[in-house]
């Protein structure tokens, strides 16, 4: 099992990339959210991959941090659910909407993504509703990508609000919506987490 890749972006097209690692150019197979924040051809880049073997074909799907790739993984185990629909619903809305649509039943925004009908919506919610928190709940500086700003703070002020009882969903969402990027104490940043949860 490939459990991620770190190389140099040679080619980017509509639904996949090549990464080269070593001389060896990997396919890697990407949603269009990741498609649209990759750096340029040539730069360094690092995908958290899922390697999915079938009787005709072998691929790697590729993201850019563990939570696309947790939440993937997740959307895969459902039945009826295989990787091209998987990755529709990847690039259908950001992860924290997801993954609130899963927790409250929100079975009209799971079939609005192409691909999803309204039966495997519904089974996609009662078979992930559950899961789907324990999976969400990553280490804080797991849940940092993506997020700008000093990470050690972000990743710091996440792990207070989960101390304090919020759910790791809860916290994440929290810190997106604040200004992180002029953040400069962890301290500052709970006061103001702690007014926009009241």
């Amino acid at each position: 099992m490939i459990s991620h890749l770190r190389g140099v972006l040679d080619q980017v097209a509509q639904n996949h990339v090549v990464v080269e690692v070593g001389n060896i150019g990997y396919q890697v197979k990407v949603p269009a959210s990741v498609i649209n924040r990759l750096p340029p051809a040539g730069e360094p880049v690092k995908l958290y991959t899922i390697q999915v073997v079938r009787e005709d074909d072998i691929s790697l799907y590729g993201f850019l941090n563990h939570e696309e790739r947790a939440l993937f993984s997740l959307f895969l185990s459902v039945s009826g659910v295989g990787p091209k629909t998987a990755m529709s619903i990847i690039s259908g809305f950001p992860i924290d909407r997801l993954v609130g649509a899963v927790a409250q039943g929100d079975t009209a925004l799971l079939s609005s993504i192409s691909g999803v009908g309204k039966k495997t919506a519904e089974r996609i919610v009662l078979e992930l509703k559950e899961k789907i928190a324990k999976a969400y709940a990553l280490k804080p500086n797991e849940m940092v990508s993506g997020m700008k700003g000093d990470q050690t703070i972000i990743a710091d002020s996440i792990a207070a609000l989960i101390a304090l009882g919020y759910s790791p969903r809860e916290a994440r969402e929290t810190i997106t919506k604040l200004n992180m990027e002029n953040a400069s104490s962890v301290e500052s940043v709970l006061k103001e987490a702690l007014k926009s949860l009241v």
